[in-house]
């Protein structure tokens, strides 16, 4: 687990993913080989591989594009008594084609035994999310944005519209079978998504939206693609977080770091400490 809040004598020196207190990573690796084409001509690469291929690199000795599981991590969250958003899938798409059910089931058994926390997923496989038979309901489900270029080929532009919308109308189906948070990452937004989302009222709860960022270097959106989403948040009255590499952007004023107005199990105490048991019904299939 990592915290996000960085701290150093008492003073702030890092807010890492800021929509998250703490990331939990028991799954590792991606298969999506994702990139995007920034409006300064240069191209975004995925910050989760870089972290992999620099310095976590001993945790992923087949490189990014491999599935691992980190068994001795997923009791992490449950030594954290104070409730918090967990991002779970920082490092990994839980619902990647590539990911067993059996794992998907292991991580719901977790988020459902320790229900003081609010837990986060992103996924650019959609459609899988139609094959569960239930959610834990501490589970916010997310969708990121299509990228310009994924499985190692450019994605065309009527390409990434049918990807968006076919994720979106999923989360619709989503939200009204099992009721829970569903929401949207578009970090780094890299194109107009705003005509597809209107196309969607309802599918989203929330959205965060980030430039992109190679390194130190941050890779800006264009002003009117964030002008025009964000007309169109505010159209649904979707609460908007700005991820803190837009400050700075002409668009980006007044800042927002808004979050989902209800949050399905507001714990003030932990319960007793629980012990993962091997799963039953499975949760996906």
């Amino acid at each position: 687990m990592n915290k996000q809040l960085k701290m150093r004598d008492g003073k702030v020196i890092g807010r890492g993913i800021e929509w998250c207190d703490l990331t939990h990573n028991y799954l590792g690796g991606c298969e999506h080989r994702c990139a995007w084409d920034m409006p300064n001509g240069e191209q975004a690469i995925c910050y989760a591989k870089d972290v992999a291929l620099g310095v976590a690199r001993e945790h992923y000795p087949h490189g990014f594009e491999h599935h691992y599981t980190h068994p001795d991590r997923l009791d992490e969250p449950f030594r954290y008594q104070k409730p918090s958003r967990i991002f779970i899938d920082s490092m990994s798409d839980m619902f990647g084609r590539w990911v067993p059910a059996a794992d998907i089931n292991v991580m719901c058994d977790m988020m459902q035994a320790a229900p003081w926390h609010t837990f986060l997923s992103l996924t650019k496989n959609a459609p899988r999310l139609l094959k569960m038979a239930r959610f834990p309901k501490n589970l916010h489900v997310g969708i990121s944005s299509p990228p310009d270029h994924m499985w190692g080929h450019a994605l065309s532009s009527q390409g990434k519209a049918k990807m968006l919308g076919k994720a979106l109308h999923t989360l619709q189906q989503v939200r009204g079978r099992h009721g829970v948070i569903t929401w949207m990452s578009a970090e780094p937004l890299s194109w107009d998504i705003a005509p597809i989302l209107a196309e969607y009222p309802g599918a989203l709860q929330w959205i965060v939206i980030g430039a992109a960022t190679n390194g130190p270097q941050r890779l800006m959106p264009d002003a009117q693609h964030l002008t025009n989403l964000l007309a169109e948040c505010d159209a649904q009255l979707i609460p908007v977080f700005f991820k803190g590499n837009l400050a700075g952007h002409p668009a980006a004023s007044p800042w927002r770091e808004f979050y989902p107005s209800y949050v399905p199990s507001p714990w003030n105490t932990a319960p007793s400490p629980y012990t993962l048991q091997p799963s039953g019904v499975g949760h996906a299939y």
